[in-house]
């Protein structure tokens, strides 16, 4: 059975729900990831990879990729991957600081945002010839 980056979302809204500091750690580590896997296919079909050459990971070259486009709204994207990379980092790894209900609500807001605009700008590179298929970027839930 494969999973879809609504389904990391859902699970975020679903951890959100829980009241503790696991769930809220759990919503905000899931909401990026909703996030990584809605970007991953639209960042390989309209932004390339200006670091194919240097190793580094996944997750800094997708936002990378974003950031070295000349589009200023797949600058914003990258930006804000790299935001939520950052607080997905903080709920984790950094157990001796507290992850509160507004960090989560703040993850779960961003990834809203975020999969709005991810879909705005891949339609738009669609309607310019530029991107394939988009038909697989959904906003989030």
């Amino acid at each position: 059975m494969s999973v879809s980056s609504a389904d990391f979302l859902a699970f975020a809204t679903t951890c959100n729900g829980g009241g503790t500091e696991i769930n809220f750690r759990n919503c905000v580590s899931r909401a990026y990831y909703g996030v990584y896997h809605a970007a991953l296919p639209v960042a390989v079909a309209h932004c390339p990879d200006p670091n194919a050459n240097v190793r580094m990971g996944d997750h800094d070259r997708l936002s990378k990729r974003f950031r070295a486009s000349p589009d200023k709204d797949a600058q914003a994207i990258g930006y804000v991957l790299e935001s939520m990379k950052g607080a997905r980092h903080r709920a984790d790894y950094d157990i001796h600081q507290t992850v509160t209900a507004n960090d989560a609500k703040q993850a779960l807001a961003n990834a809203k945002t975020f999969s709005g605009r991810l879909a705005n700008f891949a339609h738009q590179a669609a309607a310019s010839g530029q991107i394939g298929n988009v038909s697989s970027i959904r906003s989030a839930p």
